[in-house]
């Protein structure tokens, strides 16, 4: 346990770093150069407790990996003796659901190592302000007295598979939105893994002992809306409300509703309230409400066909989920994930575990994947089927992707449609925190046109170097890069 104060002036802000890597203190000394303060040190949970009790900070930054316990014990800790004090929560391997609870018990900010001096420094300036302005925590309610806290278990689905910015700030944002009783909304394209992340909130949540019911909004006219969600007085059959007593209901496809349900939906979000046909007195909503939507509900309200109120309602707290070509990095994590998940295939061959060489891992991280992770799952079980389970390589995952029809007119789809949707791309990465956004809006620009370009020439190289105006050495090298192949596209032409 150590202090370092450039000064010693006691009214200066003070910051507590508990870290057993005394590099995590030369970072944050740096990040604060031109912030005077003082700074004191802990290297494991016990010391910074009694650091805690003996020169409370005004600001914490705190590892998750210490020598004697996981830093989100230490968390759960800090904000039963000091709730008013933000922590900034940092670790070099975390879950997302160590993201999610460590902004359940109202971390201030969740960062990845290598800690980024820029984003250190913006956060630390954040949170010594609001410590200033507000001497209050920066996020939640802790957890209730006789409660355990949640410490990093392996993921349990696909929806906690992931390191990339876009996944924390998912994960940040489920923690924060979890124990409120508000409606949420998520969004994001087909396979994505919107219900699985609605299933998360629901997890993470106080209604997590109560039943999760899902409704499926398409379809749904204004008869069948009484009948399936608010339901009859008397009725044998129990509405999905009453169903979803004490737990979650999830409304799916939210944007198809038609306009007379749509105005229902709208009442009983802004009154809590529902109202059975037959009965005369209203209810009170007995669960929290969390809608999806693949559709572009902007356009939607612009078209008429959704209410303006409605979207403002549910745009109140929404989630965006991002698509597998945007999770930077993330793609090996989730093979493997998925590889573990379908085990049982392996089994059946008598193989403990199906791996991927490092062609075929290629080949998986650079394709557009347009129907994200059921897209994804649905590849390599295909794959593990025709090989038998062993070790999948780069013409297996081709061979995979390409035998399936419906894929490969999706991706043809996506690409129609994505190519000119720069602001989404934009937004989803400056969200995600990204520091590479030329970079990537480059590489995303030049997979669409050498695809185009390609497909138009019928595969021919020479012709398409021609068009492009670059060299066909350099038109290959690109190919290579992307893992493209001119064949597959000619083919497709």
């Amino acid at each position: 346990m150590v202090s370092d104060a450039p000064t010693c002036d006691a009214k200066l802000p003070s910051v507590l770093v508990i870290d057993d890597d005394p590099l995590v203190s030369v970072v944050v000394r740096r990040a604060m150069e031109n912030v005077p303060h003082r700074m004191q040190t802990a290297y494991d949970g016990q010391s910074a407790m009694l650091e805690l009790e003996s020169h409370p900070p005004d600001l914490i930054v705190l590892d998750n990996m210490l020598p004697d316990c996981m830093g989100i014990e230490v968390l759960s800790r800090i904000h039963e003796l000091a709730p008013q004090v933000p922590v900034l929560f940092v670790t070099a391997r975390g879950s997302g659901s160590t993201a999610i609870e460590a902004m359940k018990l109202s971390a201030f900010d969740y960062l990845p190592k290598p800690l980024d001096a820029g984003k250190l420094r913006t956060q630390i300036t954040r949170a010594l302000s609001l410590r200033t302005l507000l001497q209050s925590p920066a996020g939640l309610d802790v957890l209730q007295e006789g409660e355990e806290s949640y410490v990093d278990p392996p993921p349990v689905s696909d929806a906690l598979v992931g390191e990339c910015p876009a996944m924390q700030t998912v994960f940040k944002a489920i923690g924060k939105v979890a124990q409120q009783d508000v409606p949420v909304l998520l969004r994001g394209e087909h396979g994505t893994g919107k219900e699985a992340m609605a299933r998360e909130i629901h997890r993470h949540s106080r209604r997590v002992d109560g039943p999760f019911v899902k409704v499926h909004c398409p379809g749904l006219d204004e008869r069948r809306f009484d009948e399936e969600l608010v339901g009859y007085a008397d009725s044998a059959t129990p509405s999905a409300i009453e169903r979803a007593t004490g737990g979650t209901l999830l409304l799916q496809e939210v944007g198809r509703l038609n306009i007379a349900s749509q105005g229902k939906l709208l009442q009983v979000l802004r009154e809590g309230r529902y109202q059975p046909r037959g009965v005369e007195t209203p209810q009170t909503l007995p669960c929290r409400i969390i809608a999806i939507t693949t559709d572009d509900l902007e356009l939607l309200v612009r078209s008429g066909d959704f209410r303006s109120d409605l979207y403002y309602t549910l745009n109140s707290f929404v989630i965006t989920l991002p698509p597998l070509r945007q999770r930077h990095g993330d793609m090996p994590l989730l093979i493997h994930h998925t590889l573990r998940k379908l085990g049982h295939i392996a089994a059946g061959f008598g193989i403990s575990q199906t791996r991927v060489s490092d062609d075929a891992m290629a080949v998986l991280c650079k394709h557009l994947w347009p129907g994200n992770i059921d897209e994804l799952e649905s590849v390599l079980k295909r794959a593990m089927v025709e090989q038998k389970g062993h070790i999948l390589v780069a013409e297996d995952l081709k061979r995979a992707m390409a035998d399936d029809p419906v894929l490969a007119s999706t991706q043809d789809c996506e690409r129609s449609r994505f190519v000119t949707d720069w602001a989404s791309f934009s937004q989803l990465r400056i969200d995600g925190g990204t520091d590479t956004l030329h970079l990537e809006a480059t590489e995303e620009m030049e997979r669409k046109l050498f695809d185009r370009v390609l497909m138009h020439t019928g595969g021919n190289q020479a012709h398409a170097a021609r068009l492009l105006g670059i060299t066909r050495a350099s038109l290959r090298k690109k190919l290579r890069q992307y893992g493209m192949q001119a064949s597959r596209l000619a083919d497709e032409a």
